[in-house]
């Protein structure tokens, strides 16, 4: 009888290991349809297994069909089972969705249950049964009802096969096409090795059990690990993979020891010196029974503990019917060892489990923690719009390659860019355009650049680019080069094209600073001299940028404290009557003379000071100033003279500009139609609607309004008669003409003088430095001149001579 114990140990074995890893799946997801089915699949298995287990070994060849018939309840349906669970597997969700699927896919099952499990009649004589020295065995007769078993579960196992390869070539995911390799490989051996021992060595040799529940667990550890491994199924989170060749290995021994102790001899054992009756004995194989159990619930996590409490709970099944049958209570030692082992486990896993809660918690708090580290180092040093590197990041980069620059006696190149006119890109699409036009403007810079070079987003529109490791400058320049023309063309968002062009300033190490702060600086100062040259190209910073930068900055600090250091004064130029050549006025000229530098040119402190607001004041003081100075020539000479005073665009801006020329011209007791303001011609005709309505407030005090520079600008004589101008002055470009005998210019003269005097207003010609040029003027009834050709900008005390002389 060992053999026919041997092969029930092995199907009791294969059950227990089949129901372990179908109730560890259902109970890690009970809802899923997958998982569902593959329980339905491994419960069959179970089945199958267990009635085989115990018709092998059973006394009579009645209780043996009873319990071969209780296994065709497995194997009936174990086909069916597996072709709805592949097809879950595959996704066929739409056939699934049809009910009479269901029935036709389970139609050969209940056929093959009603022919070999259920005694209805229709096959009377199911089994064969004879005793061999392996239990009883069954030969197949091969008729009707078998051939149809034999249609049913090679077909269903063919279909299983197709739907598998098809998925995987079908698939473009990798994952996908291991799986159903792996999968369709595993069905493929069972079906070889289960037929083989199912269907030809159980007619041609029958005195070999059949294996194939055995066998199916080939593909049920297949499926189950592939589920596993590649994530179709959820899967709560083990810190060990448990191993279904260990579990299989100890389900086994145990199986073995559990038939041992069926069977054991009730004459002791004698060992050497060791004696052993049969209550010590049987008590020894109860404790080896309980390590195992104790094995497997410490070893494999919980497809263990589920073998575990399987292999313990049928043996106290076995135990508590032992006694109801045959009355007497030698099992009860045994009923209570396998309750405590049963005990002993759950207290274990439930040890185990909070461990394990307490382990993931603390896992969880870590993952959590050093996502966040993730986070807040993003947030902290990238562009959270563009993902590049942010400012901090760049330093930090640029700091490391100038340390290995020293090292290896390279040259580092750092580059600013600014996008030109930029603004418009977020006027015309809006702040979301414009974001998706700056992603890609970083794409575009990147691809321009080595994979060693860095780009991070400085702020808005400005980037910076680090290029490390450079022998020569000529590298930089190519590199300049491939950005600017990679702009050349339209960046397009949402179908519409953006032009955009970039002003690039270049620095380099260690030429131009030795530390990032000076090279991301001297990188902006050159930028912004690229914008001032006309934008859309790169500038290199040099020692003569830097003086001039300092100069710069020098003289807008020295102009802050200009007014109060008395070094702003007026020099005066007279407008002279070209009939009578008189003196009729003046215009009020500022000059600056520093401390440091000397005199400063007016094209250069003048730009000054309208960007950093110093205009307004210092226009007010020439403004008061040029009054009083006025009054002064007036009141010296008994002259009625007149003073003309620019004002720029900024100060026009000021809404209360009217109110505090009012205000100087009632303090300094000046009479507004001995004052003219003049603008230059680009801010008269400015389309912006506030010029015009200034111009008429201050007319409406009595000033007169001047344009000068008039012609170089947006000229327009319709705008003449809109505008409440009472002189323009031609400006020096014109003038010049006259005596380079240019005709263009003369007609121009000729046009503007005659247009002015046709709507009434005079006409002023400045720079007139020579005689033909005062005499051409005259003879085409120009009305004033200013220039060198009678007097040259001067001082009030120089004013007073000439007017006395």
């Amino acid at each position: 009888m060992l053999n026919s114990s041997l092969f029930s140990i092995l199907f009791f074995s294969s059950c227990i290991v089949s129901l372990a890893s179908g109730i560890f799946v259902l109970l890690n997801n009970r809802k899923a349809p997958a998982n569902k089915c593959f329980f339905a699949l491994i419960m069959a298995i179970a089945l199958w297994s267990a009635g085989l287990a115990i018709a092998t070994i059973a006394p009579n060849a009645a209780i043996a069909e009873i319990w071969r018939r209780f296994s065709a309840l497995g194997w009936g349906t174990a086909y069916s089972i597996l072709l709805h669970f592949i097809l879950i597997l595959t996704g066929a969700k739409t056939i699934l969705k049809k009910w009479w699927f269901y029935v036709l896919m389970y139609l050969p099952a209940l056929i093959t249950v009603l022919a070999f499990a259920i005694p209805v009649g229709i096959n009377p004589s199911p089994y064969k049964l004879y005793r061999t020295e392996f239990g009883w065995m069954n030969i197949s007769q091969n008729n009707i009802w078998d051939l149809i078993f034999y249609a049913y579960f090679i077909s269903y196992i063919i279909i299983a096969l197709v739907l598998l390869l098809r998925w995987g070539k079908k698939s473009k995911d990798k994952n996908i096409k291991l799986q159903s390799l792996i999968v369709f490989i595993s069905i493929l051996s069972a079906f070889i090795v289960g037929s083989f021992t199912y269907v030809f060595l159980s007619s041609f040799f029958p005195k070999i059990p059949q294996m194939a529940p055995v066998v199916m667990l080939i593909p049920i550890i297949a499926i189950y690990h592939v589920l596993k491994k590649y994530s179709f199924r959820v899967f709560e989170p083990v810190e060990r993979k448990s191993s279904y060749l260990n579990i299989i290995i100890t389900v086994t021994i145990y199986v073995i020891i559990s038939f041992i102790l069926i069977r054991f001899s009730t004459k002791p054992i004698t060992i050497g010196s060791i004696y052993l009756n049969e209550f010590v004995s049987r008590g020894i194989i109860t404790q080896i029974q309980m390590l195992l159990s104790v094995y497997l619930v410490l070893r494999e996590e919980k497809p263990g503990f589920i073998a575990a409490v399987l292999m313990n709970s049928a043996n106290l099944f076995s135990s508590i019917i032992y006694i109801i049958r045959t009355g007497t209570t030698d099992s009860v030692p045994g009923i209570i060892s396998y309750s405590g082992v049963i005990l002993i486990i759950a207290l274990i896993n439930n040890y185990k489990n909070k461990k394990t809660a307490y382990i993931d918690r603390i896992n969880s708090q870590k993952k959590n923690l050093v996502e966040s580290e993730k986070k807040l180092y993003q947030m902290a040093y990238y562009d959270s719009l563009t993902e590049l590197p942010n400012k901090d990041l760049f330093f930090d980069l640029l700091n490391q390659s100038i340390l290995v620059a020293k090292r290896n006696v390279s040259l580092i190149g750092v580059m600013f860019i600014d996008f030109d006119s930029f603004k418009s890109v977020n006027d015309i699409g809006g702040h979301a355009v414009g974001d998706k036009v700056l992603q890609k403007v970083a794409n575009l810079i990147s691809s321009c650049l080595r994979e060693e070079d860095t780009i991070a987003r400085f702020g808005g529109d400005e980037f910076l680019i680090k290029v490390a490791n450079i022998e020569k400058i000529d590298n930089l320049y190519k590199t300049t080069d491939r950005i600017l023309d990679a702009f050349k063309k339209p960046i397009v968002v949402q179908d519409i094209e953006y032009f955009i062009s970039a002003s690039i300033g270049v620095a380099v190490y260690p030429v131009d600073g030795e530390d990032p702060e000076t090279l991301v600086k001297n990188a902006d100062i050159a930028m912004y001299l690229a914008k001032e040259k006309g934008k859309n190209q790169s500038v290199y910073f040099t020692s003569d940028i830097k003086d001039d930068t300092i100069k710069h900055l020098k003289l807008t600090n020295n102009l802050y404290r200009a007014l109060d250091k008395n070094e702003l004064f007026l020099h005066y130029q007279p407008q002279v009557k070209v009939e009578t050549q008189e003196i009729t006025g003046f215009e009020a000229l500022l000059r600056w003379e520093n401390e440091e530098y000397g005199t400063i040119p007016p094209k250069t402190f003048i730009p000054m000071a309208e960007k950093t607001g110093l205009i307004r004041p210092i226009g007010l003081w020439v403004f008061e100033t040029a009054c009083r100075q006025l009054k002064e020539f007036q009141n010296n000479h008994g002259k009625s003279l007149t003073i003309s005073i620019n004002l720029s665009l900024l100060q026009l801006k000021d809404t209360g500009i009217v109110d505090k020329i009012a205000s100087i011209l009632k303090n300094t007791n000046t009479d507004p139609k001995n004052v003219q303001i003049e603008i230059t011609e680009s801010t008269a005709f400015n389309e912006e609607p506030y010029i015009l309505k200034r111009l008429k407030e201050l007319k409406k005090l009595g000033i007169l309004i001047s344009i000068d520079d008039f012609g170089t600008g947006h000229s327009s004589f319709s705008r003449l008669k809109t505008f409440p101008i009472d002189l323009i002055k031609i400006d020096i470009e014109f003038v010049h003409g006259i005596s380079s005998k240019l005709q263009k210019d003369t007609a121009i003269i000729k046009s503007i003088i005659q247009i002015a005097k046709n709507l009434g207003v005079q006409v002023l010609a400045e720079g007139v430095e020579t005689e033909d040029q005062f005499i051409y003027l005259k003879k085409s009834n120009c009305d004033k001149i200013q220039g060198f050709y009678f007097y040259k900008p001067m001082p009030a005390t120089e004013i007073n001579s000439v007017l006395k002389s």
